[in-house]
């Protein structure tokens, strides 16, 4: 193996190690946005200790709801930088394959 073949290497096991930690972060908000949605809609997502506000402030209440929806908008462009970042390093990874 050359050297630049062995630093290949190294690049592409260094990418697939921040793809792994990507999708398990991004497999993580993607469920709590969820959770955070059922809690605001109807009461009944699985984050309740962790997000009460949305429970308690859940659609049928009457309370406001555009601060808590603007929050999880919010929320959600952060899921969509990190949804673009780990589509960038996949697509980085399947070019160095190609090239391998």
């Amino acid at each position: 193996m050359s050297d630049a073949e062995g630093e290949a290497e190294d690049v592409m096991a260094k990418l697939r190690e921040e793809i792994s930690g990507a999708e398990s972060g991004l497999g993580g908000a993607m469920m709590g946005i969820a959770d955070s949605y059922m809690e605001l809609a109807y009461g009944a997502g699985r984050g309740y200790r962790v997000h009460a506000h949305y429970r308690e402030n859940k659609i049928h209440t009457g309370k406001p709801l555009t601060e808590l929806a603007v929050e999880l908008a919010a929320w959600a462009a952060d899921i969509t930088a990190k949804a673009a970042d780990l589509d960038a390093k996949r697509a980085v990874l399947k070019q160095l394959k190609g090239e391998g």
